[in-house]
């Protein structure tokens, strides 16, 4: 019996859905594995996967989205990480609440280390509901099946496929889906459908509430060309699913910051909006609609200087093709009404997302100088990366998907050659590719253990930059902020054993020591943990 192409292509990425779970999963094998077998202790290369983790663990555990820090009554809230905050002594998620209480859910249900999992999976699913999503929107399988092979080994997908704990995966897996069971509903005309898709993307929405616009926009167009296949009790449902998506959100903002309109990113204590929203604050309705467009402000050669350098520089083989889609597109005299709609939409979803974060220029010179690949960027470019896909697809179906020998030999090779490029820049980045990255866990274990050896588990360490490293197994103390240091430690050395992790010269060491003993505190001795970091007793200088 002779399959159909569909049951072929289906077999096809069923393999293949196979084969990218192991590589998305190539870090949670690699390094995290080790890690919880031998230390029973997880060390993420993000601060924010760190926080996220500890509390989908929390939550998943005693149902709670916050932690009491008893020193911070006493030390103006100094204990916490780069990536947690601070509500009156007890520690609570920067992340928006939504995230954290779907990993949590995730973490009962796979349990503390199955929930690195995740991320992979949907990663893998998402991957053929963009298949499925393609042939209901462009009525073309070999187009669908085309867009799915360039989709899998796409270099920012197959980055953050492996970096968990973080929403961009679990974000484009509700979109995807969402919008899938929306085709599928107004296909079928089938409501449970109808509902699962309002529901997906309601929830989208509250995971990442910064990506509104473009998804409203979206909504928008879809309700418009379809609006005479809508009827509005469909719609009034949709509202309403949304509706108790959001309310949940806000009241669950209500019980862990104390507002509605509160979350994870404002300086809780003052009630202000971060640092990089300086010159942002609303002060009128021009104000409100320019923070609510360019929170980060509006900086046109930055904009440009990121879309090349993190869009176009990392996928540039896939824009060249989509650049030749185009000229193929523009050129056929018989463009469809799809295509049609298509170009309509895409200037606005590109411009709508580069305005919010194309001008947000990131505050770390180290970060901004090494990483290429792991940059929030490339996170927040993501739906801009698929969105391009269908082009890029159409050039090398339009170009290479003959009949002639030679033609098909050239469509395998340039997918297969495309999958090597992606790949390639995935995993050898120079300094952030997933190989280093890796390399960097398992040094970062390396240093956790050795510090392990010599510091009691109730201890305090302070850091720089390695919170990541040691909480939540320890406390941790990051010096930021207009607030002293040392003065603050003064009020709990005596209570507590504090720890001084650093990577600073003896120079630098002994300024600190200058500040820190006219506070009633000495810098100990040092024991070298690395060829780099040195680790110091804090204690109490006694007259």
């Amino acid at each position: 019996m002779k399959l159909s192409k569909e049951k072929k292509y289906n077999i096809i990425l069923l393999f293949l859905c196979v084969l990218f779970f192991v590589l998305y999963s190539f870090t949670v094998v690699a390094a995290w594995l080790p890690q919880w077998l031998n230390l029973k202790h997880l060390i993420f290369n993000w601060p924010d996967a760190n926080a996220n983790y500890f509390f989908a663990k929390l939550f998943a555990e005693q149902g709670v989205l916050s932690w009491h820090e008893p020193f911070n009554s006493i030390t103006d809230n100094l204990l916490h990480t780069r990536s947690i905050n601070v509500v009156d002594a007890n520690l609570v998620p920067m992340t928006f609440l939504p995230v954290l209480i779907l990993f949590g859910l995730a973490a009962k249900l796979f349990g503390p280390f199955g929930i690195l999992f995740l991320t992979p999976l949907l990663a893998t699913l998402t991957v053929y509901i963009i298949y499925c999503l393609s042939f209901y929107i462009f009525k073309d399988l070999d187009l669908s099946f085309l867009i799915a092979l360039l989709f899998f080994p796409l270099a920012p997908w197959l980055y953050f496929s492996n970096i968990v704990m973080l929403p961009t995966v679990l974000f484009i897996f509700l979109v995807s889906g969402g919008w899938l069971a929306i085709a599928k509903s107004l296909a079928t005309k089938n409501n449970i459908w109808w509902i699962i898709g309002a529901l997906f993307l309601s929830l989208a929405v509250v995971v990442r509430p910064t990506e509104v616009l473009w998804l409203a926009l979206v909504w928008v167009f879809v309700i418009y060309i379809n609006r005479k296949r809508l009827k509005y009790q469909r719609c009034l449902v949709g509202v309403l699913i949304f509706l108790a998506v959001f309310i949940t959100f806000l009241s669950f903002n209500k019980l862990i910051y104390g507002g509605y309109l509160s979350f994870g990113y404002l300086n809780l204590q003052s009630g202000t909006l971060p640092t990089e929203f300086s010159g942002q604050q609303s002060r009128n309705v021009f104000d409100s609609v320019k923070l609510l467009l360019m929170p980060f402000g509006f900086d046109f050669l930055l904009i440009v200087k990121n879309f090349v350098k993190y869009f176009v520089n990392i996928i540039w083989y896939h824009v060249l093709f989509a650049a030749a889609g185009f000229i193929l597109l523009l050129t056929n005299k018989k463009l469809s009404l799809t295509w049609k709609k298509y170009f309509l939409l895409t200037p606005f979803v590109f411009i709508l997302i580069l305005l919010f974060y194309g001008s947000w220029d990131l505050a770390d010179p180290l970060v901004k100088e090494l990483n290429t690949i792991s940059i929030s960027y490339v996170r927040y470019f993501m739906p801009l990366y698929i969105w391009l896909l269908p082009l890029s697809a159409y050039a090398i179906k339009k170009l290479f998907s003959s009949k002639d020998k030679t033609n098909q030999l050239a469509y395998y090779v340039i997918i297969f050659a495309l999958a090597i490029l992606s790949i390639k820049v995935a995993f050898y980045a120079k300094h952030d590719g997933l190989f280093k990255n890796k390399e960097n866990l398992l040094n970062y274990s390396q240093q956790y253990e050795g510090v392990y050896e010599l510091v009691p588990e109730d201890a305090i360490i302070i850091t720089d930059r390695s919170d990541k490293v040691f909480f939540p197994q320890y406390q941790v103390i990051v010096p930021q902020g207009d607030l002293p240091l040392w003065p603050r430690i003064s009020k709990i050395v005596d209570n507590q054993n504090i720890y001084y992790f650093t990577d600073k010269s003896e120079q630098e060491i002994d300024n600190q020591r200058v500040v820190a003993n006219s506070n009633g505190v000495a810098i100990g001795n040092l024991v070298e943990i690395d060829k780099k970091f040195k680790l110091y007793k804090i204690i109490r200088i006694t007259r």
